[in-house]
């Protein structure tokens, strides 16, 4: 149980994270190819080149949440192994 839910906690977040930057990303692409400026604050696209930030500075409480939900993952799966111990498969006699 601890393995799964490991993986879970590990894989899922880095999962969220990147898809919430591709469609942000996909947002500022599509107002670049417009001819117009990507406003990073008010997520829309401007007429006047606007200042760039990065992603970890406009959600930086989302992205170290979802590293701690991470991290975690990590010890609940080394935790599970710990648990489950070092078994080798059954050879048949």
């Amino acid at each position: 149980m601890w393995l799964r839910l490991g993986s879970l906690l590990f894989a899922v977040p880095g999962i969220i994270l990147l898809t919430l930057y591709g469609i942000e990303m996909s947002a500022v692409t599509e107002c670049s190819q417009s001819g117009g400026f990507y406003d990073f604050i008010n997520a829309r696209c401007a007429d006047q080149p606007q200042p760039q930030s990065s992603y970890y500075q406009r959600h930086g409480t989302l992205v170290n949440l979802m590293m701690l939900l991470s991290v975690l993952g990590t010890f609940a799966m080394v935790w599970g192994m710990l648990l489950k111990g070092m078994t080798r498969p059954q050879q048949p006699s």
